[in-house]
């Protein structure tokens, strides 16, 4: 893990990150209690075991906690991910690795998935609308290598045809429809969901499958 910069520009040591994820951390797990709503930052703090000064030092009030939180959460997925996706031997193994790593993500991960909804739901910006309810630019962020993926495959000749935007978008539905039944449903076995659905889209990409 690396420092993250500041909103100033400058490094955060390695012991201010930490402490802001233990801070993250601790807002998570509250909110899994409480809900947003009471998720206050006295009760946040009192989790962390710190003062409520010491978060107002590493977050501009609760606002900035909660969206740090939801990047956070992309940040600590794309960790997860990387090296099993980056470990695949070509395109198919690759796409296959990123829906099979997202979804084991989830799985360890559903308290935190859980909180990020809440965050989502809940969390406005300065003129009331939800902050998060224009997700377009993220979207593409988040779908561009997966997309990237699917062409890479197809030119060389591991893909059939199909549209690989519209197939990513279903391999990403797919993965965030699983974020909410895990939410949901505390036996749900993801591990199993995570099998079926990378056999469906080994045998939906492959060439000649109609």
């Amino acid at each position: 893990m690396r420092p993250e910069n500041s909103s100033d520009g400058q490094k955060r040591s390695f012991i201010e990150e930490a402490r802001r994820r233990q801070i993250i951390a601790a807002a998570v797990e509250v909110i899994s209690e409480v809900g947003y709503g009471n998720a206050s930052l006295a009760r946040i703090a009192e989790r962390a075991g710190i003062s409520k000064g010491v978060i107002s030092y590493h977050f501009d009030g609760k606002d900035d906690l909660m969206t740090q939180l939801v990047i956070q959460l992309y940040v600590s997925g794309a960790e997860f991910m990387t090296p099993a996706i980056q470990a695949a031997d070509g395109p198919r193994a690759r796409v296959l690795a990123y829906l099979d790593s997202n979804l084991r993500f989830i799985d360890a991960n559903r308290a935190y998935v859980a909180a990020l909804t809440e965050v989502v739901l809940n969390l406005r910006g300065p003129d009331g609308t939800p902050k998060f309810a224009s997700a377009a630019d993220g979207e593409d962020e988040i779908i561009r290598p997966l997309i990237d993926m699917l062409r890479d495959g197809q030119r060389v000749g591991d893909f059939g045809e199909f549209d690989p935007v519209v197939m990513a978008k279903v391999m990403r539905d797919t993965i965030d429809g699983a974020a909410g039944r895990a939410i949901r449903e505390a036996e749900w076995d993801v591990e199993q969901y995570s099998a079926d659905v990378c056999r469906l889209f080994d045998l939906a990409t492959r060439k000649g499958r109609n």
